[in-house]
């Protein structure tokens, strides 16, 4: 399985006080269950704003828990999906990571990028899918996203990733 994790979202999974469910995606990657992918713009992003990333990052790259895409090939399907012009989100470097990578799960707490990301047509064979930890306001406590619930084991139980054409 592969997931792409947005770096409004690495405080939690690689930081000292991760979210329940930022916890669970950690041990996810942690156990081999999935394998965080990079590449691009997002890796630099990642690097600069979180030191916490940078150091698993290395220990992960060697021991195959993330993967590093070819930046070429992330920033050659960015501009392509910028010139389109069809996404609501400032984050055309993260779809393009997915389109590339084949990675159909994201760990993001962007809204408009959420929804770009379920779109079949920027994201498809599979759809993607967002795991994510927003808590929104008008939602019942039930479906509180701060806390691990049935979605999110179901995100992590799942195959997301596709091969790459």
């Amino acid at each position: 399985m592969c997931a792409i994790v947005d770096v409004n979202v690495a405080h939690e999974v690689f930081g000292d006080s991760p979210s329940p469910p930022a916890e669970k995606f950690y041990e996810w990657l942690e156990s081999g269950g999935g394998r965080l992918i990079v590449g691009g713009k997002l890796l630099k992003e990642l690097e600069e704003t979180s030191p916490d990333f940078r150091r698993w990052g290395v220990a992960a790259q060697l021991a195959g828990k993330m993967i590093t895409v070819n930046e070429r090939e992330v920033e050659t399907r960015t501009r392509q999906i910028e010139r389109e012009g069809a996404i609501r989100s400032d984050d055309p470097h993260i779809l393009a990571l997915a389109q590339v990578s084949g990675a159909r799960l994201l760990y993001s707490n962007d809204r408009d990028l959420g929804d770009d990301f379920r779109d079949r047509k920027l994201i498809e064979n599979p759809q993607g899918r967002v795991y994510t930890t927003r808590r929104d306001k008008n939602a019942p406590q039930a479906l509180d996203n701060t806390k691990f619930r049935r979605s999110h084991r179901e995100l992590l139980r799942r195959n997301v990733c596709r091969k790459p054409d």
